[in-house]
Order: C-alpha cells, then structure tokens, then sequence
C-alpha cells in the first residue's frame, strides 16, 4: 500500500540498496530494520524501551501509552528461530521508543501527537515495512505482514486479528463467506489465490487456520477450529492501524494477520523461546500450504520463475490515498463515507458498515 507523502519524508535508500541479515538504524537510532530474504514481514510497534528528552510524552485523548512488554524480545527471538529454521531471515522492525513516545501502530496524529521527531520516526518505521513489501512482491509476488503485539486480558490465549470484528466472527461460516467480509479483512489478497482454493471461513477458522496451526502447536488461539469466535462478554483485539495499512484490505498481494501474545507466554523467557521455536514454526508451514507448496524445500532460494503465476495475474491496483467528504486525508474507518484514490486515476467511494 502506498501514500503520496511518505515519498516526502523520507531520506531511505529504496528496497534494493538494503542487504538480507544487515540491520538498519534511522538517523536517530529510533527505528531498527532487519533486512529480510523471506516473504515474511514482522514488525514490533509497541515493545521499545527507549525515552529520550527530546520528544514529549504523548498527551492526546485516547491515546495508550502501555507498552506491550517483552514483545521486542519475542521478535527477536521469533527472528533467530527463523533463521535456524531456514538459514534465512524474515524482514523485521522495531519501534525502539517507548509507546509514550510513539505508538506506531495509529495514524501520526495519534501516533505522534504533532511532534515532529516523533513524526519522522512513524515515517521511518513504515517506510522499512514499505520497503520490505516491494522486495517481497518482486522476490515472490506474494508474502505475509505480521504484527506483532501483546495483550493484557484474562483469558490466556493468543488473539488473532484479521480485521474482521467480535461480532463478525461469530456469524455463520456461510455469512463470512460473503465478498463483504472478505474484501474488509486483511488477507483479502490470500482468499483470491491460496493454492488450495479455501474460502474465506476456512482461513479464518478452518483446519489450515493459522489459528489452528497454532492450537497444533499446543497454545490456545482465537479464531481457530475448536474456538471459532470470541462470546459477547470476551476482549478481543481484531487487528490495528498497522494491519489495515500492510495488509491487502484495500489493494496489494502482501496479507497481514495482528499476534496478540499472551502474558503467561511473554513475561518467561523459557516459555518466550519455545513459543517463538513454535510460532516459527507455524509460519512457514502456513506460508508452505497457502502460497508456495514447495516454499519448505527452498526459504530463500524462490525467485519469481519459481512462484505460479497467479500472482502477476492477480496483482490489482494499489491505493495512494484515502479521504473524507471534505478532501480531508484520513485512515481507514469504518461507518463513514470514505474516498479512495489509486495509483490507476481511479477514485472509489466506500463506507464499510459494521
């Protein structure tokens, strides 16, 4: 996905300048980027300890300021187990701030709160990711955004976010595999060419659910096979700013999918580095069953002549910019009237209703 003014901000090399397994700072040392050589994107918004003087604590209505704890830790660890797996590396990113400092996973006015440093660390974070997007599109045509939070609630599982909310999830599999839902989720791109022709139910719960993977694996998930929806009266975070804006809701062929962990899972670091060893685990079989069914034999090896061509007939259009009735630009919202702009002179006008 792109946007007009992230091309002024700026001051990155472009995707190619950067080398699969080098680490990259911003100017300020705010942002770090793990170049990758996998179709496998993971950022970590809300895990940085850093609290410099020079940018004032958030102070905005709303805002959070928690961060997720030990989720920058779980990212690394997640990151080294994919390589012992693969000899390969995912693409990585992490915000260093604390989230008092920058919440990387909301609009910059949020996000920020009008300070300009801070600001210049949103557009690097999100510009590493859009970098890392290109090269996997160019690479494999095709690839997997994951974001990667914690959460505080009480039940002890991992939540899995689509975009698709609580009491959407708890329709029948037949009402979810309605073009509505599909085309509102994150892994829209995903349920238009998974191999295996599943419809979208079966992604989002079926028994090839990432969800369900992760269940295999021994942890609880939601959604999954055996806990399709969350009851009325259970927190369920269903995906964030960063999910909308990575994932294929609006255009593209990269997915997203928002990893709430649970604190049982986090806080040990035992049980932190064999969930990582699992969730690792996880992804590359997800990625071997729905995208490329020979991906396990060859991690980094792909190349486009090896990738089906259903990516280049099925690479759409991609959104520049999203506006209100006024002209106004704003983020993804649902129950609004909202304009959308692409990059082929088309204007869309959608509201999402919940």
């Amino acid at each position: 996905m792109k946007y007009i003014y992230m091309f002024i901000f700026i001051p990155f090399a472009s995707y190619s300048q950067y080398t699969a397994g080098n680490t990259y700072f911003d100017a300020n040392n705010y942002i770090e980027y793990l170049s990758g050589n996998l179709p496998i994107i993971i950022s970590v918004p809300h895990g940085g300890y850093l609290d410099p003087n020079s940018i004032p604590d958030r102070n905005c209505s709303g805002c959070v300021y928690v961060k997720d704890s030990y989720t920058q830790e779980l990212g690394r660890n997640i990151a080294d187990a994919i390589y012992q797996k693969t000899s390969c590396y995912p693409n990585m990113i992490i915000n260093l701030l604390h989230r008092k400092k920058l919440d990387a996973n909301r609009s910059i006015e949020t996000a920020a709160d009008s300070n300009l440093i801070a600001e210049q660390a949103w557009y690097n974070f999100h510009s590493f990711i859009d970098s890392s997007k290109q090269s996997i599109i160019n690479k494999y045509g095709a690839g997997l955004f994951i974001d990667l939070h914690g959460h505080a609630h009480a039940i002890q599982r991992i939540e899995l976010g689509y975009l698709i909310s609580k009491s959407e999830l708890q329709l029948s599999d037949s009402i979810l595999n309605d073009n509505y839902y599909q085309d509102s989720s994150s892994i829209n791109n995903l349920e238009l060419i998974n191999i295996n022709s599943l419809g979208f139910s079966d992604l989002l719960r079926g028994s090839n659910s990432f969800g369900t993977y992760v269940e295999n694996k021994g942890y609880s998930a939601i959604p999954s096979y055996s806990t399709n929806a969350p009851l009325s009266n259970e927190d369920y975070f269903s995906g964030g700013y960063n999910t909308w804006r990575h994932g294929s809701v609006n255009s593209g062929t990269i997915d997203a999918i928002q990893i709430e962990v649970n604190a049982d899972i986090r806080f040990n670091s035992l049980i932190r580095k064999n969930f990582a060893d699992s969730i690792t685990l996880v992804i590359l079989d997800y990625i071997n069953y729905h995208y490329f069914n020979t991906f396990s034999q060859l991690y980094c090896s792909y190349s486009t002549g090896t990738i089906n061509n259903i990516y280049e007939i099925n690479l759409r259009k991609e959104l520049l910019l999203i506006t209100d009735v006024l002209g106004k630009e704003t983020p993804y919202r649902r129950n609004t009237p909202l304009f959308y702009f692409y990059d082929d002179g088309s204007v869309e006008k959608k509201i999402i209703i919940e």
